[in-house]
């Protein structure tokens, strides 16, 4: 009995050490936008935290831009992948453009640190809106920038049906914005607001003539679209950063090495592949990421 008894006594401690890690486990809560390479970037940050010993609990995807900085503000997410761009145009409401991507960095990052939250410094890469016609279209068209789209819509107005996500129709760094810099004046039927996925797929196919896309978006390619150029630099530069609360960050100053790894090797090509595996590729985000992560040795 003595023996019974000390052999289970010693098996209720061996699990009371094994679990002891487990219990203690701090939980952070990671989000996300709704559109592929949010979900991508969402995937990195959730593998990251875990590797690290965190009790992750995802909300990947939660919502607009708005809607995920809301529930950062608000601590029902601890951290997620912003755009400097968009916290600087969104949120802060600036007018004058910046000179270079550092600029945009450290204007967002010093807005923020009154509230406790904390940037990391910028990934590699530029993820920035644009405008996209079938490549065909455009060389028809003699059209490669968008002073030269906003010419032939001018003289053609009820021509071109364009596709634009509910987000860029209303947010300053978006349509309101795009018209007013390029004085470009589409008849206002042919603007059609649509689900950010689904407009890719309408400018190959037909539906629509002109669409709003990001940069690193895989489709580009897949679909021969022509990417137009900024010629008059509307947009701001945005580069992804993992945003999250100071007082995580200062208890965890771990956090950061990774996160800078990872940072590193994500410019645009790269994402671009990441972004084209997972929407042409039928790829899980979260199968591409852990891959990813453990090639370049960022996780075990």
């Amino acid at each position: 009995m003595r023996r019974r008894g000390g052999w289970m006594l010693a098996a209720v401690l061996a699990v009371a050490l094994f679990a002891a890690p487990l219990a203690a486990a701090e939980k952070f809560v990671v989000g996300s936008k709704a559109f592929t390479e949010q979900l991508i970037l969402g995937k990195f940050a959730a593998v990251i935290l875990r590797d690290l010993g965190f009790d992750v609990e995802e909300k990947i995807p939660l919502g607009g831009t708005n809607i995920v900085r809301q529930a950062l503000e608000s601590r029902q997410i601890h951290g997620y992948v912003e755009y400097t761009g968009t916290a600087a145009t969104v949120f802060f409401k600036a007018k004058d453009p910046f000179p270079s991507g550092q600029a945009t960095y450290e204007f967002v990052r010093d807005q923020d640190a009154p509230k406790g939250l904390v940037w990391l410094p910028p990934m590699a890469f530029n993820n920035t809106y644009c405008l996209m016609l079938r490549a065909a279209d455009a060389e028809r068209l003699g059209i490669s920038t968008t002073s030269e789209l906003a010419a032939y819509v001018n003289a053609n107005p009820k021509e071109l049906k364009f596709g634009v996500t509910n987000e860029f129709f209303a947010r300053p760094d978006g349509l309101p914005k795009l018209l007013a810099t390029y004085e470009m004046k589409p008849e206002p039927r042919n603007l059609n607001q649509m689900e950010p996925g689904l407009i890719y797929l309408a400018v190959k196919d037909g539906s629509i003539d002109v669409g709003t896309g990001f940069t690193t978006d895989g489709r580009i390619r897949a679909y021969n679209l022509k990417v137009l150029e900024d010629d008059r630099n509307m947009y701001p530069v945005y580069n992804p950063c993992f945003v999250l609360h100071k007082d995580i960050l200062d208890k965890h100053p771990e956090i950061a090495e990774p996160f800078a790894k990872l940072g590193a090797l994500l410019d645009e090509e790269t994402v671009t592949e990441l972004n084209y595996q997972a929407t042409e590729g039928n790829r899980a985000p979260g199968e591409i990421v852990e891959e990813f992560l453990k090639r370049h040795g960022i996780i075990k």
